[in-house]
């Protein structure tokens, strides 16, 4: 029987040596093969004996060969799943201790001491019983498949049948210098993405995310564990790549993909796992990580940065994001996914920003990148939320206008327009164009240096368009601090102002975590 503590000790890693072992000793094997069987120019009964012992040392060969193949193949299939069930049992343990729970070896989740609502506590409760049961599921019949291709290689039941499917044809080529690999659909949705990647076999995933991980590393719709894999082995390359540079570009990249992989690292408690779900160092880089895994989150939200944001400054936004986490988790949310959306190319100065162009630019890949999430979702549809800030709020705004976004709310703060005069032109999938207004959630600072970009120009060509925290755009506004006070000379504003909305004592962070929690929308139905 298999048990918690024995799934919690499993390692993919060690799986993953056996596997390269048996690739190494199978190529060793055919090597050894050719031409046992060939004697060029030499005739008679010496001749016919040597070849016919070559013929049965080559059939020999052939049977270790399938043997040892089959075993490697089911190795690597065993690896990718074990790999998998680890990120699952970490965040169901991170799930528990949040929640005032700890699991004890045989997957029961035992009460400690906590300050959360009884109501909240009994949800929680059920969640941990039916993650720890598909867990233990999935890992027994994991653990008797592997058990079954080894009982049959040990006992010669395995026959030398050539490739006979493209999954064997992939592994086969692979012990012979590398696989063709097999190619996602060409335009495809996030949910053509997902159904060609869930009808690989294990091993040729497995070699996709090992050998090929730029097919499918931004793949919207490809699981985020197996994104975070691939995304993964490609930080490490772009990491090299960049040490040895003395450029200040290179300097600046080296600063994003430090911040990444410190946040990668930095799992612990009152923390989530993060995944890398994509990665570009091209221009000024890109970059999403996600704080939770939003596949098995009930609760997920898209943060989407503004003016000056780029690879090199991640690090404040991947700061912003935890704090999102941490507010919707104490708001009662059972399990949460924070995702800093670094996906296009944001203004560089103010005075860019005036420009539509870069929202243009970014609004198709925000729009696949949130259907992405709920074709790549497990269980459920969770409650999606996409937080824009500055010019952030106007790349979501656009990507709502014109193509729709798959998601349930959106918070704009501190907004220089969102190319809409109304709430009511914003496109949510799943809520009607008359309760929109009841899914738009803004606010901007008193102080805030933003409030500048509509001053004054109610009723004329505003650039971006007007505030959606005015009173007649159609929306929920919810309060901020006011922020540093400026100097008199610009109106008390301040650019200061327009940074502090994750401050901890901000109200509005606490308007984050509810709003990401759901718990606004629930109370009004209420």
């Amino acid at each position: 029987m298999i048990t918690w503590a024995a799934v919690r000790r499993w390692d993919g890693t060690a799986l993953g040596g056996v596997a390269d072992a048996l690739n190494d000793r199978c190529a060793r094997l055919v090597a050894a093969g050719d031409g046992l069987a060939e004697f060029d120019g030499w005739t008679g009964d010496a001749a016919g004996s040597a070849a016919a012992r070559g013929t049965a040392l080559t059939a020999a060969l052939e049977q270790w060969v399938a043997e040892a193949s089959a075993v490697r193949r089911a190795a690597h299939e065993a690896q990718v799943v074990v790999e998998r069930l680890s990120a699952h049992v970490r965040e169901t343990e991170e799930l528990a201790l949040r929640n005032g729970f700890r699991i004890d070896d045989g997957g029961r989740p035992t009460a400690l001491p906590s300050l959360a609502p009884p109501a909240v506590r009994r949800r929680a409760q059920q969640e941990l019983a039916d993650r720890v049961e598909q867990i233990l599921r999935q890992a027994a019949e994991a653990d008797a498949d592997f058990a079954a291709v080894l009982t049959r290689a040990a006992n010669g039941q395995i026959t030398d049948q050539g490739p006979a499917t493209s999954a064997q044809a992939v592994d086969a080529s692979a012990a012979l210098g590398g696989p063709t690999m097999p190619a996602p659909p060409p335009g495809g949705t996030p949910g053509d993405n997902r159904a060609w990647w869930d009808g690989l076999p294990d091993t040729v995933q497995a070699a996709v995310l090992r050998d090929a991980p730029d097919l499918v590393r931004n793949l919207d719709g490809i699981p985020v564990v197996d994104r975070d894999a691939a995304n993964r082995v490609v930080l490490q390359r772009e990491t090299s790549r960049w040490q040895g540079d003395p450029s200040e570009a290179a300097k600046a990249k080296r600063r994003g993909l430090e911040a990444i992989r410190t946040r990668l690292d930095a799992a612990g408690p009152g923390q989530p796992r993060a995944y890398l779900v994509g990665l570009d160092t091209g221009g000024q880089g890109r970059a999403i990580v996600a704080a939770g895994n939003p596949d098995t989150s009930v609760n997920v939200a898209t943060s989407v940065p503004g003016t000056g944001s780029e690879l090199s400054k991640i690090g404040g936004d991947l700061d912003r994001s935890d704090k999102m986490w941490r507010s919707a988790t104490m708001a009662g949310s059972p399990s949460t996914s924070v995702i800093t959306w670094l996906g296009y190319d944001a203004p560089d100065q103010l005075w860019d920003a005036a420009s539509e162009k870069y929202a243009d630019n970014g609004k198709a890949a925000l729009s696949g990148f949130e259907d992405g999430l709920r074709a790549s979702h497990d269980g459920p549809p969770s409650h999606n939320t996409v937080v824009g800030h500055s010019y952030g709020t106007t790349v979501v705004g656009h990507a709502a206008r014109d193509g729709g976004l798959n998601a349930d709310d959106v918070i704009f703060v501190a907004s220089p327009g969102v190319g809409v005069d109304h709430a009511n032109e914003l496109h949510l999938d799943g809520v009607s164009p008359q309760d929109v207004g009841r899914h738009v959630h803004s606010t901007v600072a008193e102080h805030d240096l933003i409030r500048l970009s509509n001053l004054g120009l109610r009723g004329h060509d505003v650039a971006l368009g007007p505030s959606p925290a005015d009173a007649d755009f159609g929306g929920r506004v919810f309060a901020s601090a006011p922020g540093t006070e400026g100097p008199w000379y610009e109106g008390g504003l301040s650019g200061a102002a327009h940074s502090q909305y994750w401050e901890d004592n901000n109200p509005a962070l606490r308007s984050f975590g509810r709003i990401i929690a759901g718990l606004d929308q629930r109370r009004n139905a209420a």
